[in-house]
């Protein structure tokens, strides 16, 4: 008989294979749509961190340049330091559900998720390790040097496939692929679901049209189909913009960029301790 965990990987393998079907269905279903909200993603609360690569601060409320030492000390990825630095109980999963689901060829599936509170203690031993603050560091370090988003924040799903129960004891951070952000499922799903994945507060995402060609790579590069070409020149839509930075990583010409106020990593770590406790 197959352990628990590894049948939990399996159901999970099958029923990625509908996940857009699933996804498809709570937009034209409102009862549906709110069942699976409910049963799935009732409270959550995951921010999309910009890549560290591709972010510049400013600081909104003075007159420091943007381009200053001063206006760039703080990364998006010290969201993720701070709170890994502030668990006392961290585990590193030694592969990821998605992109082990997904057969993803681009990018390494023994890089996963990495889980803060006390609830890490019931996630089954076979799925990776407890680590120190100073190894889940590092480990997200190693994420951002392949290219890996970081989405964080409280995500019940994670609660449900791994029999952890409901309490909130836990907290996500995912290190997510561009086949695998969101599980490439937000343009299909209901407005209910997808608002609980929402970018970091103050980024900015803009394009300067007499850089840009057109050539559409940024299109390519979008999770969320938040960009198109309109007469010619790179567009972001608003309300589909998670913040990643793909875009402006992947632009040939430099014509996007994007921007954050500094403040808002304070304001994000304290909206996210104040989801689980980490203690």
């Amino acid at each position: 008989m197959k352990p628990i965990a590894d049948l939990n990987v399996a159901v999970l393998k099958h029923i990625f294979k509908y996940r857009f079907n699933i996804a498809h269905w709570t937009k034209e279903n409102k009862t549906f749509g709110k069942a699976i909200y409910k049963m799935l993603f009732d409270k959550d609360d995951m921010i999309v961190l910009p890549k560290d690569s591709v972010a510049k601060s400013r600081t909104i409320e003075t007159d420091i340049p943007l381009d200053s030492p001063e206006s760039s000390t703080v990364l998006p990825s010290e969201v993720v330091k701070e709170l890994i630095r502030s668990a006392g109980h961290i585990f590193i999963m030694n592969f990821c559900l998605c992109r082990k689901c997904t057969g993803c060829k681009d990018y390494p599936t023994d890089h996963g998720c990495i889980f803060l509170g006390n609830g890490v203690h019931k996630i089954p031993p076979e799925y990776g390790r407890l680590a120190t603050a100073e190894e889940a560091v590092d480990y997200i370090d190693e994420c951002s040097a392949l290219g890996l988003v970081h989405i964080i924040g409280r995500n019940k799903i994670d609660h449900i496939w791994m029999n952890l129960g409901m309490k909130v004891e836990l907290m996500t951070i995912c290190n997510c692929c561009p086949c695998c952000c969101l599980w490439k499922v937000v343009n299909d799903i209901s407005n209910d679901i997808g608002d609980a994945f929402r970018r970091m507060r103050s980024v900015e995402v803009t394009v300067d049209p007499l850089k840009c060609t057109g050539c559409g790579v940024c299109v390519e590069s979008c999770f969320a189909s938040a960009v198109n070409i309109v007469n010619g020149v790179c567009n972001i839509v608003e309300d589909l913009c998670r913040g990643c930075g793909r875009c402006v990583e992947n632009c040939l010409e430099g014509a996007i960029s994007l921007t954050y106020d500094r403040k808002a990593i304070d304001q994000e770590i304290a909206q996210m301790k104040s989801l689980a406790d980490l203690s």
